[in-house]
């Protein structure tokens, strides 16, 4: 099974983290440097860092977003394609132009290594949505949802933004091959939803647990 190396993927969270920390300690140091004399300044400062906690935090969702949807539908597109191949359909082979989409998503990006789309067998197309295989149901459910958890870590706020990226990345490939998607990429999307909503149960049962602490 692909995994993501954490430390490639959560970069821009823990930038997000460490911006969420220096604007706290800004905030925190202001207040306790508040005097009546003083008053106007430190307002001024604890707007500044609460304007940029906001703007941090809007970039940082919307390119875990992005990045989550982008991943989903790379992989979803490869699906699409493979299984149109093993009905002897080559109509959308092209599309990825040897291993690229049109908009630029490497499928090296996503850790597939082998062949080119356009230049696979029938049967070499049905081992890779097989059971097993790398496009198939659980080898794509585990990568894509392995990318959007070690994107996130237990970042609720950014898990909830991720999911939403997942989301659209289907409809994105759903859109893209006329408004349907094969059998396996339907059911990838509910085995990768799965996980991905009871993680986001885990994160709010414990925020719920320790906010009766």
């Amino acid at each position: 099974m692909n995994t993501i190396n954490p430390s490639q993927t959560n970069q821009y969270l823990n930038a997000f983290n460490e911006n969420m920390a220096k604007a706290s300690e800004q905030i925190t140091s202001s207040k306790e440097g508040s005097s009546d004399i003083f008053e106007n300044k430190n307002d001024t400062k604890l707007h500044n860092a609460a304007v940029n906690v906001s703007i941090s935090t809007h970039s940082i969702m919307n390119y875990l977003k992005v990045k989550s949807a982008e991943s989903t539908q790379g992989n979803t597109n490869a699906q699409q394609i493979l299984t149109n191949l093993v009905n002897g359909n080559d109509e959308y082979v092209n599309f990825f132009n040897g291993k690229t989409t049109e908009s630029g998503l490497s499928l090296e990006s996503i850790g597939y290594e082998g062949k080119a789309l356009s230049e696979l067998t029938q049967g070499e197309a049905q081992d890779l949505v097989s059971e097993g295989g790398f496009f198939g149901i659980d080898e794509t459910s585990a990568r894509v949802t392995s990318f959007v958890l070690n994107m996130t870590g237990d970042n609720l706020e950014a898990l909830q933004q991720s999911r939403e990226g997942l989301v659209e990345g289907f409809e994105q490939a759903q859109k893209l091959f006329g408004g349907e998607l094969p059998d396996i990429s339907v059911k990838t999307q509910e085995k990768s939803l799965e996980v991905i909503d009871a993680k986001i149960a885990e994160l709010l049962k414990t925020d719920s647990e320790k906010a009766l602490e």
